[in-house]
């Protein structure tokens, strides 16, 4: 049965993991590379975290957060049969704008590469591929309406076909995230019914959360 065997989420103000119940605030650390550094998040340093740009950084925690909560162990070096595939609101619109106000800044002849990285929708996803080691296929859907449902059904067709042994499906807001790790399961946060009933159902992305929480606790007991 293919469902869904653990969600990692952030918010302005709070990160989480659903299956083990854990949530925490931010406390007074308000910018993403201050939680990078939060202990226990990674088993080893993310490289070059604190020169991403802000959705690769939650593209990363929530990452984290979501194989955590699945139980999956990762190890540098290792390598998982795990794919990737992303959606939120705007593609890489604001990377290309920074990037673009940088090479008028340099009088439109040079911008800075660490910039132009991000100007493909897929290099968040690609960076937390890197990084975790995970090595099925790797995709960006553009989504206009707030919605994983069409992501979720994707990635059952792809583990159906033995693409990969498990995906992970993100939709990331302006300032928030969550990542789902879909696989075969026998002890599910939830099945794939009802995650795509609740993610139709709900009216932003804090619902959506916590909705997941309680068919998690629903199905745990």
């Amino acid at each position: 049965m293919i469902a869904v065997q653990g969600i990692g989420w952030l918010d302005a103000t709070a990160y989480g993991r659903i299956r083990q119940s854990f949530s925490t605030s931010y406390a007074e650390h308000t910018e993403l590379h201050a939680l990078g550094r939060s202990e226990g998040l990674f088993k080893y340093p993310v490289k070059n975290f604190g020169r991403f740009e802000p959705l690769t950084q939650r593209v990363c925690c929530i990452t984290a957060l979501a194989l955590q909560d699945a139980g999956i162990e990762y190890a540098e070096g290792r390598r998982l049969d795990i794919g990737l595939l992303g959606t939120n609101g705007t593609g890489c619109l604001e990377s290309n704008l920074n990037y673009f106000k940088d090479y008028v800044d340099g009088g439109r002849t040079l911008s800075r590469a660490n910039l132009f990285i991000y100007t493909l929708p897929s290099s968040p996803l690609a960076e937390a591929a890197v990084h975790f080691g995970l090595q099925g296929p790797q995709l960006y859907m553009r989504a206009a309406k707030e919605t994983m449902t069409p992501l979720m059904q994707r990635t059952a067709g792809m583990i159906r076909r033995g693409e990969a042994e498990k995906m992970l499906v993100y939709r990331l807001g302006a300032v928030s995230g969550l990542c789902m790790v879909l696989g075969e399961t026998a002890r599910p946060v939830c099945s794939l019914e009802q995650a795509i009933a609740i993610d139709e159902g709900a009216k932003d992305g804090r619902t959506r959360i916590e909705d997941l929480k309680k068919a998690a606790e629903h199905n745990e007991n």
